[in-house]
């Protein structure tokens, strides 16, 4: 199946208000989707989303104004074709912050859970109160598939394994607008054609002359803190000259690139960018997937009527083997 571009949004709730103080499990209708082998999808909103019209309101704009920590984001999620175990993760402005799913709950990094085929999860999201409230902010909510399992076990790479959405989220109807983020980095090349968005071991630059994108390796063997580097190859989804963020995890935990949280690329409107993510390898032994996103416009307002300029894609998960 096509590995994941963007998520698909369903826009069907018409909830308005706080949800339930822990997660409730649902039967839910996916007759739109039997057709599909697998698909997983996600829904946001809270008690502000329906406050205008379909067109204009927050939730058509992917926007979250929260007046009210205490009161939870609604986060709705379906399974379909089989049943699996998934890890959500929450990043605020491209960091990992902690959050809890159950009102009286603790705040943790993650949060792990099976659904079974044509069920949806309702969970209710709890931010902590320390965030960074002055002017809008960018959401990141990412769930990924068996985090059980390697790529290494199936000896190839994995194109299609989670499904990720990413909202604006404002306190004050007064200030909200974003940071202007200007640390970019330089790519080291430039190719004239267009690749989704990929990880791989392509060191010499092949790229270049043979127009032929090498594969992402199902492993590969490092051992405990070893430094390693891996090549991007990066181009606008919407063909337009964009910047695009890349961040990455380790075990489905964050890890540094560069050694910094998340790296900014200019991006030309035609042609691939190029160039070399470092990473340093976790102390101890064992099977870890490295799987990493791609976001256009990473810190730009969300405009409903221009999706195709804010797409999130996931290059290949594959397993890192740390060994002694």
């Amino acid at each position: 199946m096509k590995k994941l571009i963007n998520l698909l949004l369903f826009a069907a709730f018409f909830i308005v208000g706080c949800s339930s103080p822990t997660p409730q499990i649902h039967k839910w209708d996916n007759t739109k989707y039997e057709n599909f082998e697998s698909s997983i999808g996600i829904d946001v909103f809270n008690e502000n989303s329906y406050n205008g019209t379909d067109n204009d309101s927050y939730k058509a704009n992917n926007t979250l104004y929260i007046s009210d920590l205490l009161n939870p984001i609604t986060i709705m999620f379906n399974n379909n074709g089989k049943n699996r175990n998934f890890i959500l993760n929450i990043y605020y402005d491209y960091q990992p912050i902690s959050f809890k799913v159950t009102k009286d709950g603790s705040y943790e990094k993650n949060y792990t859970f099976s659904l079974d085929d044509k069920y949806e999860i309702e969970l209710p999201l709890y931010l902590t109160s320390d965030l960074e409230k002055s002017g809008a902010h960018k959401l990141m909510i990412t769930f990924s598939i068996a985090p059980e399992l390697h790529a290494k076990n199936f000896n190839k790479s994995i194109d299609w394994y989670g499904a990720t959405i990413i909202q604006d989220i404002i306190f004050d109807l007064d200030n909200d607008d974003f940071i202007n983020k200007t640390n970019f980095v330089q790519s080291d090349a430039t190719s004239e054609l267009h690749y989704s968005y990929t990880l791989n071991q392509d060191y010499d630059y092949s790229i270049m002359d043979t127009g032929i994108m090498p594969l992402t390796p199902a492993s590969i063997k490092v051992k405990p803190n070893e430094s390693f580097s891996l090549m991007y190859n990066v181009s606008s989804p919407s063909k337009k000259r964009s910047k695009v963020l890349l961040l990455a995890t380790l075990g489905f935990n964050h890890v540094p690139i560069n050694d910094s949280p998340y790296l900014i690329l200019e991006v030309p409107e035609k042609g691939t960018v190029i160039g070399k993510l470092n990473f340093t390898a976790p102390e101890k032994p064992g099977l870890y997937e490295i799987i990493s996103y791609s976001v256009s416009n990473p810190f730009e307002k969300y405009i409903g009527s221009s999706h195709i300029e804010y797409l999130i894609e996931s290059a290949p998960r594959f397993t890192l083997e740390v060994q002694e």
